[in-house]
């Protein structure tokens, strides 16, 4: 099996910017999920990726690796991926909603004639819209933040009883461009068609994450989230969580998942808010592809995650370590309290 995997930073999503203009975070970021990725990947087919040579990012030294350098000079990005990706089996792509990139690459590659493992038709288009996906889960009845979008009265009311709110793009990738306020009417003021305002709702913040395909939805463990109380940039996670807290988050997660359209395939990951009781839990957002959290989650699970993204382990996922044992930042370090033998997590 020959399968593409890519991530948009590190595989010329910024090919025509300077060094300098990419964040060094999120350069930093995107290498460890390609790192992660790709040696999981190489323990069960050939991997074919696109690296923009610049950013020298530090990828496992595997026999099955083939590195496909991206050329300014060599056309659109998504042509160039192409190209690469010819003779592939399957591919497993990570990029950004914003813009559309996430959407257009997976489009451009199945049109190829690639079998892109991700979500298909108005999964995609509404797991990539926050606006869409909010609507979607309030509709369904599935716990989610009060929200407005530019020029609409939708919960206007609701919200003007809350006390905090939050800003944010409605196709965004990340935290780097959230915005806090105070004041409802200050945060309307400073919003854009292509914005989605939000109650701030107080609780842990967690993530989720599921592999979909046609037998299910198999999930792997939860795991807090940390993010900066000031600027909310994410800055790294925890896990796994207790047993009830499992429970929540997985119970939440399969509604989230239940209401969406047609269809998830591949991983996915859910942004939760777990309050003081179960009945204050809500959805935050739904991200529909890989996430940084997977360079922790690998390090939790008795399987090889990318083997189960791909259909060729089917086993159950199963979690090897306690409580909290596992820890990474944002750039993908990573602490384990408790070592789990690779013989016996399915990684190379």
């Amino acid at each position: 099996m020959r399968v593409f995997v890519a991530e948009f930073i590190c595989g010329g999503g910024f090919l025509h910017t300077s060094v300098d203009g990419i964040s060094e975070s999120l350069r930093r970021e995107g290498a460890a999920m390609l790192s992660a990725l790709v040696e999981d990947t190489a323990g069960v087919a050939d991997v074919v990726t696109p690296v923009d040579t610049r950013l020298n990012p530090s990828l496992v030294d595997v026999d099955r690796l083939s590195i496909r350098p991206v050329d300014p000079a060599g056309g659109p990005i998504w042509a160039q991926w192409i190209e690469s990706a010819a003779g592939c089996d399957h591919a497993i792509i990570v990029a950004p909603e914003s813009n559309g990139h996430l959407a257009q690459g997976i489009a451009m590659l199945r049109a190829a004639g690639i079998d892109c493992v991700a979500g298909s038709g108005d999964f995609l288009r509404v797991a990539s819209d926050k606006i869409l996906t909010a609507k979607t889960l309030h509709t369904a009845g599935v716990k989610h933040p009060l929200f407005m979008a530019e020029g609409e009265r939708r919960h206007r009311r609701q919200l003007a009883k809350c006390d905090r709110f939050i800003l944010k793009p409605r196709d965004g990738c990340g935290t780097q461009m959230i915005a806090k306020f105070d004041d409802l009417d200050t945060a309307i003021s400073q919003m854009t068609p292509q914005d989605i305002l939000q109650e701030f709702r107080p609780g842990r913040p967690v993530s989720i994450a599921l592999i979909a395909d046609d037998a299910g939805l198999k999930f792997l463990p939860a795991a807090a989230q940390f993010f900066d109380a000031e600027t909310c940039i994410y800055s790294g996670g925890r896990g796994p969580l207790c047993d009830d807290d499992q429970r929540r988050a997985m119970a939440l997660a399969s509604r989230a998942i239940e209401a969406m359209p047609p269809r998830a395939r591949g991983y996915i990951g859910i942004d939760l808010i777990l309050g003081d009781r179960p009945g204050d839990d809500c959805v935050i957002e739904i991200n529909p592809r890989l996430t940084t959290s997977y360079v922790g989650l690998r390090r939790m699970t008795s399987c090889n995650l990318a083997a189960q993204i791909l259909g060729i382990e089917t086993q159950a996922i199963c979690c090897d370590v306690g409580v909290d044992d596992v820890s990474w930042t944002s750039e993908g370090d990573i602490a384990v309290a408790t070592e789990i033998p690779l013989s016996d997590a399915g990684r190379p």
